[in-house]
């Protein structure tokens, strides 16, 4: 995600109101995420569609690290047949 422009990013809700088409443009091209404020006050982020699928995946792989490290303490580790078996299964949907 690029670095957000103070002087481009931070906009008044109101501004939304009246500009939406002009200002989801502005985010979709620079892909930088735009702080929407109320009195002042952050309220909201306005965030392209991939950035924002790209943090979805990013927060699930951490997840998914974070779970196998944990399981991984604990002592919950499969033979490497079974891994290997697991690690072929993604991708895979119902029905292929």
């Amino acid at each position: 995600m690029a670095s957000t422009r103070f002087s481009e990013d931070i906009r008044p809700l109101t501004e939304l109101k009246t500009r939406t088409s002009a200002l989801v443009e502005q985010v979709r091209r620079s892909r930088r995420p735009m702080l929407l404020t109320r009195r002042g006050r952050g309220v909201a982020v306005l965030l392209d569609l991939a950035e924002y699928e790209r943090l979805l995946d990013r927060a699930a792989f951490v997840a998914a690290v974070k779970e196998g490290v944990q399981a991984a303490e604990a002592g919950d580790l499969h033979p490497h047949a079974a891994a290997e078996r697991i690690l072929e299964s993604f991708g895979e949907r119902d029905g292929d």
